[in-house]
């Protein structure tokens, strides 16, 4: 705007439809540095200014008193934001509706975990799980892992602590899983101390609300899915099975012809 003017004129505008919205669309699984990028991208502050933002935890101190940035609260959802809203505004914006959708449903943890907690299970859900009817699964063998006081060595956690090394160059090394950071939970036991990306509803719904099961392992198949084990002896038949023979059978396979 060209002037200063009252929330009910900018309500009038909108109705006129003298204020073009621009829409952003915030997908789940992002950490705030992707998130602070795509706004930046749509002329929404500058990455300096998201970084601050997001890195103040003082707007969820009363959901998580013991949250160190605003990561795993920021809801992925579309936006439509009048031009040059401040970013500080779009923050909280975010965080409101995180409230609004997750909120509610706070009282009905079902695990023990308190709400941090469950956000940031919930991130490493997101970011594992590809198929909706697989994220109570997959929240159900961290949780079970958590209970037998295992380590979690998720993958998500060691991809996040290379992010704030500034090492992440799209694979991990075998070296990556000894990175010295409270996010690996390959080295350091429990939950990381906090989210690693800002999850969905699907995946809060299910890192609050397990399904109930005894697995404690899984692997990726090729497909998007995920084969699911209670033992290290059958998850290593799944890791033979989807992981080792599959490369071993597309290294064989005949190419194509040209």
């Amino acid at each position: 705007f060209s002037r200063a003017i009252s929330a009910a004129d900018v309500v009038e505008k909108l109705i006129r439809g003298d204020v073009i919205l621009k829409t952003v669309t915030i997908r789940e699984g992002l950490d705030r540095f992707a998130i602070g990028r795509i706004f930046v991208a749509d002329g929404f502050g500058r990455a300096a200014d998201w970084d601050k933002a997001t890195a103040d935890p003082e707007l969820i101190r009363d959901l998580a008193p013991e949250a160190k940035t605003l990561e795993g609260y920021l809801f992925p959802d579309t936006y439509k934001l009048t031009p040059r809203t401040p970013v500080t505004k779009i923050v909280q914006i975010m965080i409101n509706n995180f409230r609004k959708h997750f909120g509610s449903e706070l009282p009905y943890i079902t695990t023990g975990l308190d709400p941090h907690q469950t956000v940031t299970l919930a991130s490493i859900v997101e970011t594992e799980a590809k198929l909706p009817q697989e994220r109570p699964l997959v929240a159900s063998v961290y949780l079970n892992r958590l209970q037998r006081h295992m380590l979690l060595d998720a993958d998500p956690t060691i991809i996040y602590s290379l992010k704030l090394a500034n090492r992440w160059y799209g694979n991990i090394l075998k070296v990556d899983l000894e990175i010295d950071s409270p996010y690996n939970t390959y080295r350091f036991p429990g939950l990381p101390p906090g989210p690693i990306a800002n999850p969905g509803m699907a995946s809060l719904l299910a890192a609050a609300a397990p399904a109930k099961t005894n697995f404690l392992y899984f692997v990726a198949r090729h497909d998007g899915s995920h084969a699911f084990a209670t033992n290290i002896a059958e998850h290593n038949r799944n890791v033979q099975m989807y992981q080792v023979q599959w490369y071993r059978d597309q290294k064989a396979a005949p190419s194509a012809p040209k």
